[in-house]
């Protein structure tokens, strides 16, 4: 900033862009993509990271860092104009949480049993747009290790989610995001939706309450009456 008054309203700090990795937010962590330069006929392989203004979740802009051979250590920065809305990391992942679909899948995915981890979301440029992805994961209590169910792809304001990377790219492409895939683990049955993660809670809290009734613990039993309760009266709804 080399105008006195935008750097005494620190106007145009760039502070890393933010996201929400597993439950908290944290600052973006450099990563690798593969970018074609404006003018260039190859892709290069380079570091980037996302900027935004101080105390703002758009976008301002982005640093890339050249990693092949030829301009190797080389430095870019993009700038975008003050006039335009360019969504940043964590604005993405609000526009997933305001899916009605979607953020009730992840709410019942992240019940006893089970959780839902937020992976890292990149911001990838494409000529002159952005394609923002974010991978969600499952793990089991029991699980060693977490499953990929779901990737969300946005571009503009088009939302797209499925199982997979290809899927949802298709989603984006062909339907704008408007009409996504069906989501892992759900079945259709004409128009009605039956979610094989409700039945499973469902099972669950059954058996917990039988054993919790064997051992006498009356308390933690009726607790997982509810859930079971809760489940049925979902189920219920969605196949009326």
């Amino acid at each position: 900033m080399t105008d006195p008054a935008v750097f005494y309203n620190q106007e145009d700090l760039w502070m890393r862009a933010t996201e929400k990795y597993y439950a908290a937010v944290q600052p973006v962590e450099p990563y690798y993509v593969m970018w074609q330069p404006p003018g260039s006929k190859t892709a290069e392989f380079i570091l980037m990271l996302p900027f935004t203004p101080k105390d703002r979740q758009v976008m301002i802009g982005w640093i890339a860092a050249m990693c092949d051979p030829a301009n190797y250590g080389r430095l870019l920065a993009y700038k975008f104009p003050k006039e335009e809305r360019v969504l940043g990391p964590q604005q993405v992942e609000t526009k997933i949480d305001q899916d009605g679909f979607l953020s009730g899948q992840l709410s019942l995915w992240n019940q006893q049993g089970s959780r839902v981890i937020r992976g890292n979301t990149l911001v990838i440029p494409i000529d002159n747009s952005l394609l923002y992805v974010q991978p969600i994961y499952l793990q089991a209590e029991a699980a060693a290790y977490p499953e990929l169910r779901l990737v969300a792809l946005m571009h503009g304001d088009n939302l797209s989610y499925a199982g997979t990377f290809d899927k949802a790219l298709q989603g984006l492409l062909t339907q704008e995001g408007k009409a996504p895939s069906p989501l892992p683990a759900q079945r259709f049955e004409g128009e009605k939706v039956i979610s094989r993660e409700l039945i499973r809670q469902a099972k669950q809290a059954f058996e917990n309450y039988l054993r919790l009734q064997g051992e006498r613990r009356f308390g933690d039993a009726a607790k997982e009456l509810a859930r079971l309760q809760e489940a049925l009266d979902e189920l219920a709804k969605q196949t009326e």
